[in-house]
């Protein structure tokens, strides 16, 4: 063995075995609990693994029960990657605020800091950096954590999405995980339509500059056999319908303001099944298929033009339509019991004015048409 400061390094399978303790969990008065039993404080080891004494200035405090022990590192971070897989997916995470930050949001790594820190008495970062001979410590960020993952449990072994939907802040840069999820989420069924009918489909990742200076990857979407595409991030994929919904009332700048006592998705459902509420074609025009991901497959004009064209006229087909949120009566405010949702350009049509005015167009259409 090779000693560097607190460092082995074990360059063959050692016969040494030393009595050992770890941090087991933490009981109700926030003490550590000691178990002898486990595997990394068996000093022996096999080629390639990092052992560590720790003593002197080695970031634990000297009462830590860590402190004046040598342990095999290597096996305590694998272990403590299973812990990190069971912590972020297993629903502690998701459904626990006692890892949030101060402002109360899900921040991954700060969770995962802590949660390490509260099991073993030392983070998962700080351990990481000592096997890495990162000495002036690297901060271990989501893409690091999400990597070390992806290489112990494979990239299709991780639920991804489940994550991703229960993280309203879900950032990441790793590509792999990106065309992952960008990959779920056109198997949802707001997106089968146009995945069969526009060929739609993802065609990998993109740094583009985003408002701020920054580089951040973008999703390039293409359709119509690659005449059209589109580079759209992340978080701007309409997931579900449940998802449209958030966005179209999320109080953004009062954009959507008056729409604020609307935003509860399962009030808004109110016993009814998805499809009574978020109708497949337009209850208007029948059709009109309605367009739920967000996405302008036709260019704006040309779709205004197709749909003044084909709606109503079953006999000419079908083209889609934006999905919007129409009051029932206009003249009141947005309640769950004066909206439906109609497609934009009937509700474009319904907004140029009110029934009266629209019976005296058609009184006029009418007697325009007789002259022909």
């Amino acid at each position: 063995m090779v000693y560097r400061d607190n460092w082995i390094n074990v360059l063959t399978v050692s016969s040494v075995w030393c009595s050992m303790v770890i941090i087991n969990n933490i009981d109700d008065m926030g003490k550590t609990i000691i178990n002898s039993s486990n595997d990394f404080f068996d000093v022996g080891g096999t080629e390639g693994d990092v052992l560590y004494s720790f003593t002197g200035n080695c970031g634990i405090k000297s009462n830590s029960v860590l402190y004046g022990k040598t342990i095999n590192l290597s096996e305590m971070y694998d272990t403590m990657l299973d812990d990190a897989l069971e912590f972020l997916f297993g629903g502690e995470f998701v459904n626990s605020s006692d890892y949030n930050t101060s402002n109360n949001r899900k921040n991954i790594m700060y969770a995962v800091r802590k949660y390490t820190t509260k099991k073993y008495g030392i983070s998962i970062e700080s351990v990481y950096n000592k096997i890495q001979c990162n000495t002036g410590g690297t901060t271990m960020t989501v893409d690091i954590i999400f990597n070390e993952l992806k290489v112990k449990y494979g990239m299709t072994g991780i639920d991804w999405m489940y994550l991703y939907n229960n993280v309203y802040h879900f950032r990441t840069n790793d590509v792999e995980i990106l065309e992952y999820l960008s990959n779920r989420i056109l198997s949802n069924e707001i997106y089968g339509y146009f995945v069969t009918e526009y060929n739609l489909r993802t065609m990998g990742m993109v740094k583009r500059l985003n408002s701020v200076n920054s580089f951040k990857y973008n999703i390039k979407l293409e359709w119509d056999n690659c005449k059209m595409s589109r580079y759209i991030k992340l978080s701007d994929m309409m997931k579900s319908y449940s998802h449209w919904w958030i966005h179209m009332t999320y109080k953004n700048g009062g954009l959507h303001y008056s729409r604020d006592n609307i935003k509860e998705y399962d009030l808004l459902l109110n016993g009814k099944s998805v499809t009574e509420v978020f109708p497949v074609y337009c209850p208007v025009f029948s059709n009109l298929r309605m367009n739920y991901t967000g996405i302008d497959f036709d260019n704006g004009k040309n779709n205004i033009k197709k749909c003044s064209e084909i709606a109503g006229n079953v006999n000419m087909g079908e083209t889609w339509s934006f999905a919007s949120i129409d009051r029932i009566d206009s003249n009141k405010g947005y309640s769950y019991d004066n909206i439906r949702i109609i497609s934009q350009y009937a509700n474009n049509l319904k907004n140029v004015g009110n029934i009266e005015q629209m019976r005296i167009l058609l009184r006029y259409m009418d007697e325009q048409n007789s002259y022909f």
